[in-house]
């Protein structure tokens, strides 16, 4: 496990995020009669670990302890219920910056530019048009096991977040899951109350009316907004990200917002594009470089874990056409999209090989 660098910080490290999420974990585990040490011992961890939510856990590692605990439980839904005991406070510093945002629209925004500190394994991110937002969690790598039941809790928390910002009467226009629909969807539906349920959705999301994020965040502090400000920049200056990987992060975000432009990269980090360019140098990459590396991640997430149909693929990732997407895939992996789709869904099949690695030029 990760620890603090020359710092009282425990701040998650690449692939990690705080234990806070699933630290409701041993409790439900005892809800339903499992003993959490029986079920912890083979992953090498106990159950003191859960006790601080600021310890870091991998995501390969808490995947598996989940999908663990849903095995030994029997309930199809576990991470679902991990997730409805989780609210903004679950994400630390960053969710209890939110609670006192003047109003829900930078509450959500500094969310997400601040997410990094408590999970570098997956991020938030937050698309707005003229008539509705989407709050969505992304994992960065595809295949982790039990990314349906961490997806699931997620999409509660998000849930537990927008009521606790806006007040018990906020309603979404849909909530969205990237995976199948359950054979009982009856867990689902009690919790998610009356908000329409779509399966099978390109991102685990919720949906809602845009008029939503000019509403004041009630009991906001600003005194102790000032002071929580503060203590994210001091956390800032001991993290260990470096900048290629933040406009990597970056990337992703403006990729799944169809907005991946060297200008729009700048301007999310408030800078000259040659100033960019110039980081992003000194950080030994280039923005192409980047940019091929996160077309060819979100491909394979979105082939691996989704149904979108490849001609849909190569439009959100912007290429001219499904042509030009088969050709810079298929030099990626060495087989076609649908063929690599086809081989990824077999037992043990798919290149496990690290998502971040270099990816080759593209065209298109």
């Amino acid at each position: 496990m990760a620890g603090s660098k020359k710092s009282n910080f425990l701040l998650p490290q690449k692939g990690e995020i705080r234990i806070a999420p699933i630290a409701v974990l041993p409790d439900l585990l005892r809800e339903f009669g499992v003993a959490p040490g029986t079920l912890l011992k083979p992953f090498g961890i106990t159950e003191d670990y859960f006790r601080n939510p600021e310890n870091p856990i991998s995501y390969e590692l808490m995947g598996k302890i989940v999908e663990a605990g849903r095995r030994a439980t029997g309930c199809p839904h576990f991470g679902l219920l991990i997730g409805q005991r989780g609210n903004a406070s679950t994400l630390g510093a960053p969710g209890f910056l939110m609670r006192h945002a003047p109003d829900v629209v930078t509450a959500l925004n500094e969310v997400v530019s601040n997410i990094d500190l408590h999970d570098r394994g997956a991020t938030a991110f937050l698309e707005v048009g003229d008539a509705t937002a989407l709050l969505g969690y992304t994992i960065y790598s595809s295949r982790v096991e039990g990314a349906d039941q961490i997806g699931d809790a997620a999409v509660a928390i998000m849930w537990n977040i927008m009521h606790g910002l806006c007040g018990p009467e906020w309603q979404p226009i849909e909530v969205c899951f990237r995976h199948d629909a359950p054979a009982d969807p009856g867990a689902y539906r009690r919790f998610f109350t009356l908000a329409p349920l779509r399966f099978n959705a390109l991102h685990n999301a919720v949906i809602f009316s845009s008029d939503w994020l000019a509403r004041p965040v009630q009991q906001a502090d600003p005194q102790l907004r000032r002071h929580l400000l503060q203590h994210i920049d001091d956390m800032r200056r001991y993290s260990s990200q470096d900048f290629c990987d933040k406009a990597y992060q970056a990337l992703l975000l403006l990729l799944g917002n169809q907005r991946c432009t060297l200008d729009e990269l700048a301007r999310h980090f408030s800078m000259h594009p040659r100033t960019l360019n110039r980081r992003l140098k000194d950080s030994g990459t280039s923005f192409r470089e980047l940019y091929a590396e996160a077309r060819h991640h979100t491909a394979r997430q979105l082939l691996c874990d989704t149904r979108t149909s490849v001609e849909q693929i190569a439009s959100l990732l912007g290429y001219s056409d499904v042509t030009a997407f088969n050709r810079a895939f298929a030099r990626w992996e060495g087989t076609p999209p649908a063929s690599w789709r086809r081989r990824s869904r077999m037992p043990g099949g798919g290149d496990r090989h690290d998502d971040r690695q270099s990816a080759s030029s593209e065209e298109g």
